[in-house]
């Protein structure tokens, strides 16, 4: 078995190239944050594209698009008679708190987000016991009675599975999911008990997740096997609970489990934060499938939609070819001019700690990962440039006990470094350009994470370097998404006062400019600390 999808054409498959191409051109203008993104129909990959540093095969977070495959797995030990939908939550956990309605908790409000308990995304969670913070939140509500979006109600999922089964929910999809599909066994964030998040955390390349969109396109069917159970792919994907009645228009139409029903006819989506999307769209035999990087993914869903109304009309031959012109040639996602360097001042700074003032939640992460990591991320308080012994220039930042160095591609080119924050592994794909003879600009992007840090080093003051974030996604951002997504849209004239006028005052407290503590900036070599220290 090939571990890559097949390739075709659209007007042989009877798919219009003409829409995505105009889908594709609307995404550019519109600056829709597509990462990458396939077209498949009859489970052939009839479109393609990707904007680097990404490819079909680069690991992507998934956010919530990871609550469709602690779903899947959660099927997977139904069929298996291990746990039952009926099955209170307290079978699983008796010694934790059996009071606040925790014994009316059924597996299937779970995974109905029907527990009728919200639990902030920014709760402290490192270190900390999730399964008790579940279980000692106050309900705001009866168990079945309201639809209530919490990601916890799918980390208990996967770690009620771990629990039944005595496995990570990664080793326990394996065999199962993943091998069948010819999938590599992904990386999961793990909490303090080796429980996988669920609810988020699940990283997967555009290929690999298309494979599992197409299983369940085809009702849990893969290569003549039955991969996926049958009646779980029919449950899971149709309309079980009403969800928010206003937001974002895809968000109004029911859940499932762990799949959302859409404003398109005949048509399911799993969902993640900021654009990661895999729909199938039942009656057409076609999977679109979409990892990206933008915060309020309402316009993406609007220009998907507006995209499959003439997706499966008579196809225009004639734009074949320039759709492929047009995919192949996305370019970078970052560009930096290629200018002179000012030697003196990277030579007057060589090595030296910038030491900066910095909140507990400021973190080269994005906020949506830092405030949820079992690991204490953040307070990133070092800065420092260095040459190396072959004249590379690199980034160093120390955050809580992280400390890691990247090398910086000042060609317009990504340097490709690796970053660890403990159990977390990235690529930091890193550019970098002196914008004048002062300001140094560079561009740090986490692709496994579509996070981008745009820091611009100021030097203008002999005794005071700041360094400008001008990062993306940000928490206004964010606030604005949430506020959306909760069903609680605000009218358009605070929207905008949100995501503009409140968006700097935030990031000063939450992603904030860095200043040095100390005057004069230069305070010494910085000696990387000790595994001890």
């Amino acid at each position: 078995m090939s571990d890559f999808l097949p390739r075709g054409n659209c007007v042989e498959n009877g798919i219009n190239p003409k829409a995505i191409y105009d889908f594709v051109e609307r995404s550019e203008r519109e600056n829709l944050g597509i990462d990458s993104f396939m077209v498949i129909k009859g489970g052939t990959v009839v479109a393609e594209g990707y904007h680097g540093p990404y490819t079909n095969l680069t690991p992507h977070v998934e956010f919530s698009l990871s609550k469709s495959i602690t779903a899947t797995a959660l099927g997977f030990a139904v069929a298996e008679d291990k746990i039952k939908l009926n099955d209170s939550i307290c079978k699983f956990f008796p010694e934790y708190e059996k009071r606040l309605f925790n014994e009316k908790i059924t597996v299937r409000h779970l995974v109905t987000m029907t527990a009728g308990k919200m639990i902030g995304m920014a709760a402290t969670r490192h270190k900390r016991d999730w399964i008790k913070l579940f279980f000692d939140t106050i309900p705001i509500a009866p168990p079945g009675k309201v639809f209530l979006y919490v990601n916890d109600n799918f980390y208990l999922l996967s770690a009620i599975i771990s629990r039944v089964y005595k496995q990570k929910l990664v080793d326990f999809l394996y065999p199962r999911l993943f091998e069948p599909l010819g999938i590599k066994k992904p990386y999961w964030e793990l909490d303090m008990f080796g429980h996988a998040a669920g609810g988020w955390g699940l990283y997967l390349p555009l290929e690999d997740m298309a494979k599992i969109i197409i299983c369940y396109s085809h009702n849990g069917m893969w290569n003549g096997k039955q991969v996926i159970p049958a009646d779980w792919v029919k449950e899971a994907t149709k309309y079980q609970v009403p969800s928010v009645k206003r937001g974002q228009i895809d968000v109004t139409k029911g859940y499932g489990y762990g799949f959302w029903r859409t404003a398109m006819p005949n048509a399911y989506r799993a969902y993640g934060l900021y654009g990661q999307l895999g729909y199938v769209i039942e009656d057409k035999d076609t999977v679109l499938v979409f990892n990206s990087g933008i915060a309020r993914d309402n316009f993406l869903s609007a220009a998907i939609t507006d995209m499959c109304a003439t997706l499966w009309d008579e196809p225009d031959a004639e734009y074949e070819q320039p759709l492929r012109e047009l995919t192949a040639h996305l370019g970078d996602k970052d560009d930096l001019p290629v200018r002179p360097r000012n030697k003196c001042l990277e030579a007057k700074f060589n090595n030296k700690a910038l030491f900066t003032k910095s909140s507990t939640f400021a973190s080269m992460l994005a906020a949506t990962m830092s405030t949820v990591y079992d690991e204490h991320i953040g307070r990133a308080d070092l800065f420092r440039l260095r040459k190396d012994k072959d004249g590379n220039f690199l980034l160093l930042w120390r955050e809580g006990q992280f400390i890691n160095e990247v090398k910086i591609g000042m060609d317009n080119h990504y340097a490709v470094s690796n970053v660890s924050y403990g159990q977390l592994k990235l690529h930091a794909c890193v550019k970098g350009a002196w914008i004048d003879k002062k300001h140094l600009k560079i561009i740090v992007r986490f692709y496994e994470a579509c996070i981008v840090r745009h820091l611009t080093f100021d030097f203008t003051n002999k005794n005071c370097v700041k360094i400008k974030n001008t990062s993306f996604p940000d928490l206004g951002n964010l606030a604005a998404y949430y506020v959306d997504f909760s069903g609680f849209p605000l009218p358009k004239l605070l929207d905008d006062l949100l995501v503009k006028g409140i968006t700097p005052a935030i990031l000063t407290f939450g992603e904030p400019n860095f200043r040095t503590k100390t005057s004069p900036v230069v305070v010494g070599y910085f000696e990387p600390l000790s595994e001890n220290e």
